[in-house]
């Protein structure tokens, strides 16, 4: 589960397009965000999906 950030600094979310020194702003306010990254000023963020819980319903469909 993610906090919430401070009142002053807006959360961070997928597709985001901003600096680097903003990035790093949010991204030090979120403390349990999680994986996040910045390409090209574009903001990645994986699914929050655990690899177990992903893997175990695909498993039966495949034998």
């Amino acid at each position: 589960m993610m906090s919430s950030p401070s009142s002053s600094v807006p959360a961070l979310h997928n597709g985001d397009r901003l600096t680097r020194p903003e990035f790093e702003r949010r991204c030090a306010a979120m403390l349990d965000m999680g994986k996040a990254e910045i390409i090209e000023g574009t903001v990645y963020m994986p699914s929050p999906v655990p690899a177990s819980g992903h893997g175990k319903p695909h498993a039966p469909l495949m034998t």
